[in-house]
């Protein structure tokens, strides 16, 4: 196993995100985020953008009405403009790529005209969160009267990554928050959740030992066999990114930490360990681990739950509004509707502008973003770690894992994985007396990702791509 190398904080880039070292992984970074074409790649995961919206609209009186809102990495603007919706007072729009451009094009539009009339409370700032200009940027909007306290009630952000991390934009969601919240304010999303099951998929590494093999012969002449080792442990380094099918699954899914981003500092994300046991319930494989992440969005801390009374007409109210969000249908049944329409070549509304969500309860509403492989689809898919060797394990066998995660300048992660299967009445997990023959370490490049999409149910996604083109009914009522 290969040491890190030093770690290094996005604050120590330049101004425009470049600096001596990692500057081109930077540009390239902003420059994919300034194309239409990859924002339009987010907007049309509804599952994300739905919870996005959900979440904005069904806590709007709590957390938005005539609040203070910062939208930190607006991107599209898609964000932003929910907030508007949601009632904010103003909401200062944080983008540094030339996305702010557009969003500005948007904005000025609705100033001079009826089009996006509730985008003229946004105000644009171009730049990124660590760089002192954008910083007094961002003030200036906020200063009013000149008060000295220029605070947001409410940050929203998209600053998730592939296992929630990669891209370190999570950094910034945080120094947004220690910069710009109020005390007791509300931060959306609040919390991500990772989470680790042993895979068994002997298909896909097969596929991925194959991919290294073919440097083990003569090419035109010359014997690249030397190359083998250096070439399987390229490709075993790779995190692979696709969806997951479930039945590859070798045991319960285990969430070995919550990670809370209202008390997480941007210190213990340069270098985290999470230690996770599983049971073993049947004889196999060990091909890798697989792994995914939940958000949460909740009500702002400190609300207080209305509760349900025959003598309260506005608890009676509210419980009649939580009944309509309730009875809403879920972003997954909004996709498996678009499925059922478009094979029978059916119209209606468009899923990626769906109808108005109805009036949101007095004490907001919870929402939780899946992106497992029981839930509906999301652009960031599953990933899957797999091991250069197989890990064999016996029916009633404990595995346990140390997984580290070391941030570098690539705007991502090395993932170091120490798992072994626990000795038989080591009832700790403790590596002490640990076969090293049922022992596997390996290290990946979270930046370094290959995308396979072998399991792709492809009914459910052509049925969800002709949603998003051609319109489908969805019913609310």
């Amino acid at each position: 196993m290969t040491e890190s190398p030093d770690i290094k904080m996005l604050s120590d880039k330049g101004p425009d995100g470049a600096g001596e070292e990692g500057s081109k992984d930077t540009d390239f970074y902003f420059q994919y985020y300034s194309s239409l074409q990859s924002q339009a790649n987010m907007l049309g995961d509804t599952a994300r953008t739905e919870a996005y919206r959900r979440a904005i609209l069904g806590n709007a009186k709590v957390a938005f009405q005539g609040k203070q809102v910062m939208d930190l990495g607006a991107g599209s603007g898609i964000l932003s403009y929910m907030a508007a919706q949601a009632g904010a007072e103003q909401v200062v729009a944080v983008e540094a790529s030339s996305m702010a451009e557009k969003m500005s094009q948007l904005i000025s539009l609705s100033e001079q005209s009826d089009l996006n009339p509730h985008l003229r409370s946004i105000r644009v700032v171009r730049g990124k969160i660590e760089t002192p200009s954008t910083q007094a940027e961002i003030s200036s909007h906020l200063s009013g009267d000149g008060e000295a306290d220029c605070k947001v009630d409410t940050i929203v952000s998209e600053p998730i990554g592939v296992l929630l991390f990669h891209e370190r934009m999570v950094e910034s969601f945080l120094m947004a928050r220690d910069l710009y919240l109020k005390p007791n304010g509300t931060l959306y999303p609040c919390s991500g959740k990772l989470w680790f099951v042993p895979l068994e998929d002997k298909a896909l590494w097969t596929e991925t030992e194959t991919k290294a093999s073919f440097f083990n012969q003569r090419l035109f002449g010359t014997d690249f066999s030397p190359l083998l080792d250096a070439a399987r442990e390229e490709v075993f380094s790779q995190p692979v990114v696709g969806p997951i099918n479930p039945a590859t699954l070798f045991g319960e899914a285990e969430c070995p930490r919550n990670f809370d981003f209202y008390t997480l500092t941007q210190k213990e994300l340069e270098k985290f360990e999470v230690e996770v046991e599983w049971d073993v319930s049947k004889v196999g494989l060990i091909h890798g681990i697989a792994s995914w992440f939940d958000l949460s969005f909740l009500p702002p801390r400190g609300t207080e739950p209305l509760s349900s009374s025959p003598e309260n007409d506005e608890n009676s109210e509210n419980e009649l509004l939580r009944a309509a969000w309730a009875a809403v249908p879920t972003p997954a049944e909004m996709a498996q509707q678009a499925a059922v329409y478009s094979y029978y070549g059916t119209g209606g509304e468009n899923v990626l502008d769906p109808p108005e969500l109805p009036e949101a309860p007095e004490d907001g509403w919870e929402v939780e973003l899946d992106t497992g492989p029981f839930a509906q689809r999301t652009h960031w898919q599953q990933c899957r770690l797999l091991l250069s060797e197989p890990l064999a394990v016996n029916r009633g066998s404990r595995v346990h894992a140390t997984i580290t995660f070391t941030a570098h300048e690539s705007r991502s992660y090395y993932i170091d994985l120490d798992m072994w299967v626990v000795p038989e009445n080591n009832i700790n997990g403790m590596e002490q007396h640990v076969d090293e023959r049922t022992r596997r370490r390996m290290r990946w490049n979270l930046a370094q990702q290959t995308l396979n999409y072998s399991y792709a149910e492809e009914s459910a996604v052509a049925g969800q791509a002709a949603a998003a083109w051609k319109g489908v009914t969805s019913a609310y009522s």
